[in-house]
């Protein structure tokens, strides 16, 4: 049996030749006082196969239905699996690049405070020269050279 909804296969009443026939379609179409209305008259086992035909033809749409709704919602979940993903790139980017923004904080500060430390052991200089610069220069125990 072709089950199909678009079957064009025609559903034949037992009440003659000149009852109108329905197809899938209309069988699926119909509402239950409609369908009663047209099962008037046949024997049980035809509305009961009736019954079962239209009751298949309609499992097989919300089938199809279902697996629609389950395909857009996987593709749904990967837009956003690719999304969270960039974004989690994006934030690892962001986190190394403050990661070098912190060690060299931090090597200035070592060496700020080494100067601190050298200047508290020694004391002051008696005089300071006004062009007096503070170079750091970053290596690989970021140690401080002054001049």
């Amino acid at each position: 049996w072709d089950l199909t909804p678009s079957s064009t296969r025609q559903v034949k009443r037992e009440l003659g030749e000149n009852t109108p026939l329905l197809s899938d379609e209309e069988l699926m179409g119909l509402s239950v006082r409609e369908l009663n209305h047209h099962l008037r008259g046949l024997s049980k086992e035809e509305v009961a196969r009736l019954k079962q035909r239209r009751r298949t033809l309609k499992n097989r749409g919300y089938a199809a239905s279902c697996r629609v709704k389950r395909v857009c919602q996987k593709e749904e979940l990967q837009k956003q699996k690719m999304e969270l993903e960039w974004e989690v790139d994006k934030l690892a980017r962001e986190n190394a690049a403050m990661r070098l923004e912190l060690d060299t904080l931090r090597g200035k500060y070592e060496a700020l405070q080494g100067f601190a430390r050298t200047v508290a052991a020694h004391g002051p200089p008696a005089k300071v020269a006004t062009a007096s610069v503070i170079t750091i220069v970053k290596s690989g125990a970021n140690q401080a050279a002054y001049s």
